[in-house]
């Protein structure tokens, strides 16, 4: 019977959410956040390409729109690349410290 009780607390430990202020709960924001910043720059990237098939078509003749979807993209783009860039370099560092 003791050992059916540890058996059942080990797995509601296994399924609890991780407590916050702990390494598993920040990797998972930081997770959380990088797939909501991917998931906007992908959106505005696939805006942009419809805007711009939809010019090509000429279902749409908003040239300015298309443009301004276009650019929003790219800087989207950038910023995320930007954003990465700084979490390589920041691991980069932590790897070099001496421990």
């Amino acid at each position: 019977m003791a050992n059916s009780i540890q058996e059942s607390s080990v797995s509601v430990q296994k399924t609890q959410a991780p407590r916050p202020g702990t390494p598993r709960s920040a990797a998972k924001h930081i997770s959380d956040s990088f797939q909501k910043m991917f998931d906007e720059v992908n959106k505005d990237q696939v805006y942009a390409e419809k805007k711009v098939a939809d010019m090509m078509t000429r279902k749409n003749k908003d040239i300015s729109g298309t443009v301004v979807a276009m650019e929003k993209a790219d800087v989207s783009l950038r910023m995320l690349m930007a954003v990465r860039n700084k979490v390589v370099s920041a691991y980069q560092e932590i790897m070099r410290m001496q421990i």
